[in-house]
């Protein structure tokens, strides 16, 4: 997809009240915490969660995780699936339900607040 299809199937995404996640922390095959997107008031809000924060509030519009493919030039949205495993809720876009959280080819929670960080930068001319 196109940044602009990307844009314009998030926003489509959004408005019907899905959730997007852009970035997740797994340690030891479990999610700690993932960078959210979502509507309100009629705009896009994002919010850092923990694993609990999904399982209770997953919404019935869907989550939905953002991906990029090797290269770095396509996108495209993967419908995420929960299901309840043993001994938790995992998470899962491949279809697949083995009992370890995968949310396919999106960056760290870290990495994405250290990018986020650029905007506040305070530069010399």
């Amino acid at each position: 997809m196109k940044k602009s299809l990307l844009s314009g199937k998030a926003v489509e995404l959004l408005e019907a009240g899905a959730v997007i996640i852009t970035g997740i922390d797994i340690k030891d095959g479990i999610m700690e915490r993932a960078q959210v997107y979502f509507a309100s008031e009629n705009e896009a809000v994002m919010d850092i969660i923990n694993k609990d924060d999904l399982v209770q509030n997953f919404p019935d519009e869907g989550v939905y995780v953002l991906t990029t493919s090797s290269d770095g030039k396509n996108g495209e949205f993967r419908k995420l699936e929960m299901f309840e495993g043993e001994e938790d809720m995992y998470f899962r876009t491949d279809g697949t339900h083995e009992e370890v959280d995968e949310f396919s080819n999106v960056p760290t929670v870290t990495f994405m607040e250290t990018v986020e960080q650029f905007a506040s930068f305070k530069l010399k001319n």
